[in-house]
């Protein structure tokens, strides 16, 4: 381990805030930089995302994620997620748009590592981020929408706790084909914790 290396960078033991089974969360580094970038950039994973594909320079990404990983969106709270043991980064999850009176906010998650999806790790990482938002932020209603042709994740999302709300009909398009957003969502009052809890009550 270098000493002279910054705390965070890839190399180093990064900080951890919530510690699950299988998955850690910590903040986001810009030691992280390469990954976000190399993920944002792998077309399929942007696409199952709903988001459109397009190539992002690291400078573009740079531009894109450093103001939130300095902190600089106050109503975005980001964390890396690190698969245990080995607390290898495998992707990022979000929650956001929390502050405002009705206390709704917004999630999103990426798994940028494709070897590591379907093993449960996004599952987890989903639920110790709603009781984040439920424990710390105050949250009461956590909404999130993902593609109707994307069943993988529609089953992740209803572990964690989520249940689908409505569609948008033929919203997403990929050349001639179309496909329905699904609308979920998590209340404070259904859902049931982690046994590793975010926000552990005294």
């Amino acid at each position: 381990m270098s000493d002279t290396a910054p705390p965070g960078e890839i190399g180093e033991r990064p900080i951890v805030n919530i510690l699950g089974e299988k998955v850690a969360l910590g903040p986001l580094h810009p030691g992280l930089l390469p990954l976000l970038v190399r993920w944002d950039n792998d077309f399929a994973t942007v696409d199952r995302g709903g988001d459109e594909p397009r190539p992002r320079s690291l400078e573009a990404g740079a531009a894109f994620w450093e103001p939130l990983i300095r902190g600089e969106r106050r109503d975005w709270v980001g964390f890396a997620i690190y698969e245990l043991p080995d607390l290898r980064p495998i992707g990022v999850a979000n929650v956001r748009d929390s502050m405002n009176p009705h206390r709704t906010a917004e999630f999103g998650i990426t798994i940028g590592e494709v070897d590591r999806r379907g093993r449960g790790l996004g599952t987890e990482a989903t639920r110790l981020v709603l009781d984040y938002a439920f424990a710390v932020l105050n949250v009461h209603n956590v909404l999130l929408d993902t593609l109707a042709d994307n069943p993988s994740a529609l089953r992740a999302y209803a572990r964690a706790g989520f249940k689908e709300i409505g569609r948008r009909r033929q919203a997403h398009r990929r050349g001639d084909r179309v496909t329905d957003v699904v609308l979920m969502d998590c209340l404070a009052t259904e859902f049931v914790p982690p046994t590793r809890r975010a926000f552990p009550a005294p």
